[in-house]
């Protein structure tokens, strides 16, 4: 039983040595030292279902430092929708508190209802105000950063699917 507990975890740690990992640096991805370009990256996230979101993200985020007027409207309207809906969701927080103090007007579905309308508010304000990026260097910084989601997420895929190879 030793003997097959010891080869079962050579076997193992000599694959995970062994794997193509995907990674990135500078704006590109490499697989064993060769460059990958955005078309085999997309490719990879839809074979392995991993990072497909913070591709596109990066992505946007690319295209936003190279175009100025982009980044300007996309500022513009997550700036305004950030606002609308932090707006939004204060008055509800408000209304709830006035709900719970004035006892004689309780009921008791208003109070989970308006409190889940005004978290989703503000979870939508934050992630309009996440998006906003003032500068090319910023857009850079998003990019690099939504990009190494997209190498680590299709790693753990990478090494889950040699994983259960081993197993069966």
């Amino acid at each position: 039983m030793k003997l097959l507990t010891t080869i079962a975890a050579v076997l193992l740690s000599i694959s995970a040595f062994s794997q193509d990992l995907v990674e990135y640096e500078n704006g590109t991805f490499s697989q064993n030292g060769e460059e990958l370009s955005m078309e085999q990256i997309s490719d990879l996230t839809l074979l392995h279902q991993a990072g497909r979101g913070n591709f596109r993200r990066g992505i946007n985020f690319d295209e936003m430092h190279k175009n100025p007027y982009l980044r300007g409207g996309n500022n513009t309207l997550n700036l305004v929708g950030g606002v609308a809906t932090g707006f939004c969701g204060l008055n509800g927080v408000l209304l709830s508190y006035f709900i719970v103090t004035d006892i004689r007007s309780y009921i008791p579905v208003a109070i989970p209802v308006v409190l889940g309308a005004t978290t989703g508010l503000c979870v939508v304000s934050y992630k309009a105000f996440s998006r906003i990026a003032s500068s090319p260097k910023g857009c850079l910084r998003k990019r690099d950063k939504q990009f190494n989601k997209v190498a680590d997420k299709i790693n753990q895929a990478i090494k889950a699917t040699n994983l259960k190879l081993l197993v069966n």
